[in-house]
């Protein structure tokens, strides 16, 4: 248009002319290759910066280069989607991608098993649109994900862990496995004998560690293990208290003295049943949780929960799934997070 200055568009031609180097060292600072001296680099990156250049993403993908995305994938019917942590899961996991020069791109899918998601899901893989992907709430050995992995594909998992077939190209991120007796040892040492147990979806890998190890540190403990008193109560508010009500109206008047939730969504859930029953927390019934949840400072009372570090625990998932997409090398492929014991005030030394 008149009075509109026409601006020539550079190519990696003219950007690695400007610098002094060659269009490959240009290629490999934009994808920050490790094996480019720093003032190479630097001078590099001053001339793309006092140029406005950017590579287009087609070009990029055509030519094989990696499109520096990578795809963050969530399952809306699965519990965890559902979970309010899933916001901070969120964040953490774009924040992480960030500093190391990523974009994420969020795809919503109802589950695996739908055709249309998963055709969807492939799609996007296979054209390359992204570098590697990330899958929140996948059941423990899904087969999609496992196709992926077998394909070559580069997949990042929280809450997933396969012992008997390990992956340089799936990289997992973890809850300890012991939390669940820690949590039953915890109440026992508060003179704590008669303990529920509401435990969560046995298809995810966290949850049948907590339950496992729970009912292993009863046995040890040497408590009853009443069959009223454990339950399945799924991982949020809802189905925590619906848990939590059917368990203690099966009990018949003798209620456990303490109960210990899979998470701490589910034993909010414990705190509305109950008060709907006319039991006090902690005075009638101690509660404690798993996961650290920020609404567990909130309560009345504060609730004891064993916490983890989520923004620690997706740093590190989203560091090892870009090293493995950079070809840098990546020493642990499953890592496991241990969790603190946060002594608050919903359990009572009796």
């Amino acid at each position: 248009m008149k009075g509109m200055e026409s601006v020539k568009k550079l190519g990696s031609k003219d950007i690695a002319k400007l610098a002094g180097v060659s269009r490959s060292t240009v290629s490999r600072v934009i994808n920050n290759y490790p094996n480019v001296p720093d003032s190479t680099r630097q001078s590099v990156m001053k001339v793309i910066r006092e140029n406005h250049y950017f590579p287009q993403v087609s070009g990029q993908l055509l030519s094989g280069m990696p499109s520096r995305t990578i795809g963050l994938f969530w399952l809306s019917k699965s519990a965890i989607a559902k979970d309010s942590l899933s916001s901070q899961y969120f964040v953490s996991i774009v924040d992480a991608a960030a500093a190391r020069g990523y974009l994420v791109l969020s795809c919503i899918e109802e589950s695996l098993s739908d055709a249309k998601s998963a055709d969807n899901i492939r799609k996007i893989f296979m054209s390359g649109r992204i570098d590697a992907g990330i899958f929140i709430g996948a059941e423990n050995g899904e087969p999609l994900v496992e196709e992926l992995v077998a394909l070559g594909r580069i997949v990042g998992l929280f809450d997933y862990f396969l012992a008997a077939s390990p992956s340089a190209n799936r990289l997992t991120v973890n809850f300890e496995r012991n939390s669940g007796a820690r949590a039953i040892d915890f109440l026992c040492d508060m003179g704590h004998r008669d303990i529920a147990v509401i435990y969560g979806d046995l298809k995810r890998f966290s949850s049948a560690n907590r339950h496992e190890s729970c009912l292993q540190a009863m046995r040890k403990r040497g408590l009853e293990i009443r069959r009223e008193l454990i339950t399945d109560g799924g991982i949020t508010v809802k189905s925590g208290y619906e848990a939590a009500i059917k368990m203690l109206k099966a009990c018949g008047g003798r209620y456990p003295t303490a109960v210990y939730a899979n998470n701490d969504a589910v034993a909010f859930g414990v705190y509305r049943a109950a008060e709907e029953l006319g039991l006090r927390v902690p005075e009638d019934i101690s509660v404690i949780g798993s996961d650290g949840h920020s609404h567990g400072e909130d309560t009345k009372p504060p609730l004891t929960t064993i916490g983890f570090d989520f923004d620690k625990m997706f740093v590190s998932l989203v560091n090892r799934v870009v090293d493995t997409v950079e070809k840098r090398e990546t020493y642990i492929v499953d890592e496991f997070f241990w969790g603190n014991l946060i002594n608050r005030e919903s359990v009572k030394r009796l």
